[in-house]
């Protein structure tokens, strides 16, 4: 038998020990039903567990069998309690074809679910992730049309795996204490941004994240999962009151980070708040002329116009000529050799130029 096969087999009715009672005095139901002043069928209603034990009844109870009103209040509740216990298993059995087509193993890698196999464990789990109540509140939110939720997946391969992303960047930015969203403060930061992007620290990607929440910009560094192809998202949380910045790992590129992290701000200093942008995903359809001034504007921060002149005007480029212009343009020299690459593509194998690239992993999720 499974667990729920016998909760419901031991489920027992309070009406079964009023049964139990007047049998051990020699008391008919109809006895019983006089004394408390019923009707016989509302009597019965009451020891088949049709209609609870009310603190009136109980009352009556204690008068008529000697019984305190505790001890039928206490066994109410708790009859109750493992009638929710049975309806929440019951729920969850009902969950386990929609648990599957989740990412279950690298969610359990994250600390999000518990490492077991058992679907309705699984199914209660995923439901406290996403905060609903059942998958159709699920699909509603990701799938479908919701009035609180504008991010629609459903002509997506993998809304599940896309979901699971998303979500992890909404409960990244709940452990990051913001300011209120001051636009003018972060137009002001942006060479305090580039600065960080130039220098590299050990503690760059603290830097970067405190600057932004100074702002009132929430920043987030989300591992990248298998089937959600995005590079960033930017979106409007809290009742459109905190902008969010969400960045993945997935293409393990300091530049990648970086002209990512200046495309999803560039969202943020153009556009509105009700408009919500998922870079990666090519079956839903961007909104062109949007992500065409995003672009515009991560170019330019990554190298400005003059710079793009200067830079393309050497015939040839090497490891000495990388760094010295990084020092004069005070840009990364893994983010000029990214431009340089992209202008000349068989420059991607050059050895030396490469070992100017920094990785960029995330390793860790804070939840």
């Amino acid at each position: 038998m499974t667990d729920l096969q016998i909760k419901k087999s031991l489920l027992s009715y309070p009406g079964d020990s009023i049964q139990e009672h007047i049998d051990h005095i020699g008391m008919s139901q109809a006895e019983l039903a006089e004394r408390l002043g019923r009707s016989i069928p509302k009597l019965n209603e009451l020891i088949k567990g049709k209609a609870p034990i009310t603190k009136e009844t109980a009352t009556k109870l204690e008068y008529v069998l000697g019984v305190s009103a505790s001890f039928w209040i206490n066994l109410e509740r708790t009859y109750q309690d493992e009638l929710l216990e049975i309806e929440q298993m019951e729920h969850l059995e009902q969950c386990q074809e929609w648990v599957s087509s989740f990412p279950l193993a690298k969610m359990k890698s994250f600390g999000l679910l518990p490492d077991t196999r058992n679907k309705p464990e699984l199914a209660d789990g995923l439901l406290k992730f996403f905060r609903v109540a059942s998958p159709t509140q699920w699909s509603d939110i990701y799938n479908g049309s919701s009035l609180a939720f504008k991010i629609e997946l459903r002509h997506t391969a993998e809304p599940q795996a896309i979901s699971v992303w998303l979500r992890l960047g909404e409960l990244q930015a709940d452990k990051i204490k913001v300011t209120a969203f001051d636009k003018k403060k972060l137009r002001n930061s942006l060479d305090q941004i580039q600065d960080i992007a130039f220098k590299h620290s050990a503690t760059w990607l603290e830097e970067l994240q405190s600057l932004c929440a100074s702002c009132g910009v929430a920043l987030v560094y989300t591992p990248c999962i298998a089937k959600a192809p995005i590079y960033g998202a930017t979106r409007w949380i809290k009742n459109n009151s905190i902008p969010l910045i969400q960045i993945t790992d997935r293409q393990k590129d300091y530049n990648a980070f970086w002209f990512t992290f200046y495309h999803e701000l560039g969202h943020i200093l153009y556009h509105g708040k009700k408009d919500i942008f998922i870079d990666g995903i090519v079956s839903i359809k961007p909104d062109k002329e949007k992500e065409d001034e995003a672009d515009a504007f991560a170019a330019r921060m990554l190298l400005s116009e003059k710079e793009r002149n200067e830079l393309f005007q050497y015939p040839n480029f090497d490891r000495e000529l990388i760094l010295l212009l990084s020092q004069k343009f005070k840009k990364h020299p893994g983010i000029i050799v990214a431009q340089v690459q992209r202008q000349y593509s068989h420059l991607y194998k050059n050895a030396r130029l490469n070992s100017l690239k920094t990785k960029v992993e995330f390793t860790e999720l804070s939840i």
